[in-house]
């Protein structure tokens, strides 16, 4: 899916502002929100300055306003109206690289030009975010990068830019380019305007702003495998959201990825004694756990799950296979037999439960789960269920196992939600040929969290 881009701004046309010239005020120059400024070097006119100030009042004279600014550094370094005169100019041309070089220079010699600069700034920021907006609206995805990466460039006090940016970054595969945007992104959420005080909606708005993007940020640093990076943005969230599940989730997985075994120990332990955890919270620490090999809790949290869904072929599925990479013989021969139930099909699933039958001194029951999965009509292999706008979704493929070719194969699919049976399926299909396979894809409409599936083959009474 397509990022949805950030809109709002406003063209801003560009009002040339006068800047302040000769010896400048005895005392330090304070801004309206309270930023004391040091002396530093007041700006002075000379010819260079007034004829490229002439200049930016013609419309369409910027590079002879640029090149005499460019005359008045070369002329008088020292001097930081030829510098924000050059950053004026090179804005309005789209330099925006050089106009920042410049205005941080101006800035360097005489920091009150900040007052000067940043209306200047933020003009520019709109013309280039408006014009990523039109590109992007024209399918010009490289374009509209591109004018929000100069936005970015020229301005960082209005996130919208750095956030369309990098999410059309990650639509494009260029994750760490991303990172970094989001990372600039907070850093100009940190800062305020020195020409305005923030009201009250936009102050909430920012922090609104920087939480959202706090979090793309954490799951990009955690899916590069940045550990290091992402802790104190998640010690961070921890503190503001001490309840949440995945916040604690992360954290963990984190300390556990830098060495800090003890204390992800004892993330985990709270977690999995929080009973406020939802089917989709618990499936979703199980999963980070058994990535992080701490697989005698991902049992237990996929064991809370068949809990909360006894009919999920998933639910039984993982907590299965976490008992099997931790060699829990014992739980996954009983577990073994739920799965089957929910599972029938699945070779991988009598192998596992033969397997746990075997370790546990069973050798008979061993032989007759496999000689059962060597006897089923087909085996059902890489299941998957989606839930999306439009529904729920199982897939999967049918692979060859007894049926001869073309044979007929009926199953039946039943899918639960919080209420129960929210609805059944049936799916009726034909055996592959040997040593081949055929995908399926079995739909229903509401929002399921979990199904099972039994099988006939057809005329079966």
């Amino acid at each position: 899916m397509r990022p949805r881009p950030a809109a709002g701004a406003l063209l801003a046309g560009m009002l040339f502002l006068g800047c302040a010239v000769g010896p400048g005020p005895s005392g330090p120059l304070r801004s309206a929100t309270g930023i004391v400024y040091p002396p530093g070097i007041p700006p002075a006119e000379t010819r260079f300055s007034q004829t490229a100030t002439l200049y930016l009042n013609i419309n369409g004279e910027e590079e002879a306003a640029l090149a005499q600014a460019l005359e008045g550094i070369e002329a008088d370094p020292g001097n930081s109206i030829h510098y924000f005169l050059a950053g004026v100019a090179g804005a309005r041309l789209g330099d925006y690289r050089d106009a920042h070089r410049w205005f941080v220079e101006a800035e360097r010699i005489y920091p009150a030009y900040e007052l000067d600069i940043e209306p200047e700034r933020e003009a520019a920021w709109a013309r280039a975010f408006n014009a990523g907006l039109e590109a992007y609206a024209r399918d010009e995805t490289d374009a509209a990068a591109e004018h929000w990466l100069r936005a970015t460039e020229i301005y960082d006090l209005q996130p919208a830019a750095h956030r369309n940016l990098a999410s059309l970054l990650v639509e494009l595969g260029r994750r760490d380019e991303a990172i970094r945007v989001y990372q600039d992104a907070l850093r100009g959420l940190e800062r305020r305007p020195a020409t305005r005080l923030l009201e009250e909606a936009e102050i909430r708005e920012r922090a609104e702003l920087r939480a959202d993007t706090e979090i793309r940020l954490v799951q990009l640093l955690l899916a590069a495998g940045r550990f290091a990076d992402v802790e104190p943005l998640l010690q961070r969230q921890l503190a503001r959201d001490p309840a949440s599940i995945r916040v604690r989730s992360d954290l963990a997985r984190t300390l556990v990825e830098l060495g800090r075994v003890d204390e992800a120990s004892e993330l985990y332990a709270l977690l999995l004694t929080d009973e406020s955890l939802a089917a989709a919270d618990l499936f979703n620490l199980g999963i980070t756990l058994f990535r992080s090999s701490r697989y005698e809790q991902a049992a237990r949290a996929f064991e809370l799950l068949t809990e909360k869904q006894p009919d999920s072929r998933d639910a039984w599925f993982n907590y299965a296979n976490a008992l099997f990479a931790g060699e829990a013989w014992a739980a996954l021969a009983d577990a073994g037999d739920r799965l089957l139930a929910v599972d029938p099909l699945s070779e991988a699933a009598h192998l596992i439960t033969a397997r746990a039958r075997l370790e546990t001194g069973d050798e008979a029951g061993a032989r007759a789960g496999v000689a059962l999965s060597d006897a089923l009509p087909v085996h059902l292999d890489g299941l998957r269920l989606r839930v999306t706008d439009q529904g729920t979704l199982v897939q999967g493929r049918i692979v060859a196992n007894a049926l001869p070719e073309g044979a007929p194969l009926r199953l039946l699919f039943i899918f639960y939600d919080n209420a129960g049976v929210l609805g059944e399926r049936i799916l009726e299909a034909s055996a592959p040929a040997p040593d081949a396979d055929a995908d399926f894809r079995v739909s229903i409409e509401g929002r399921a969290l979990g199904y099972r599936y039994e099988f006939e083959t057809a005329g079966t009474p």
